[in-house]
């Protein structure tokens, strides 16, 4: 797991990334760790859209892949968010099925 709190450095030097696909300290190869960058950022933008169609399920399950490849703690807000919308929602229909369930 990439923590992305801040910029992204290098993971052979530690130097900071200086918009290349090549360290420019040591040379190493940062293709590899710019492609979970983007994948984590385009599962959160995935994650987005699914809370906005109302699929908190699917929000949760994206957010919490993003999070994985590339934790950031803007991730971390939107993986919270997202369960926590599953929850209200399965308690709200939880609640509406008690109250038909109960004879009137």
């Amino acid at each position: 797991m990439i923590e992305s709190h801040e910029s992204p450095k290098c993971p052979v030097c530690q130097a900071r990334f200086r918009e290349s696909s090549t360290c420019s300290r040591c040379g190493a190869d940062l293709v590899p760790l710019i492609r979970l960058i983007a994948g984590a950022y385009r599962l959160r933008l995935e994650a987005r859209q699914a809370l906005q169609t109302g699929d908190y399920e699917q929000a949760r399950k994206l957010a919490s892949e993003a999070q994985v490849l590339c934790s950031t703690p803007k991730g971390k807000d939107l993986r919270l968010l997202s369960s926590w919308l599953l929850l209200n929602k399965s308690l709200e229909l939880q609640h509406l099925l008690g109250d038909e369930a109960m004879p009137a």
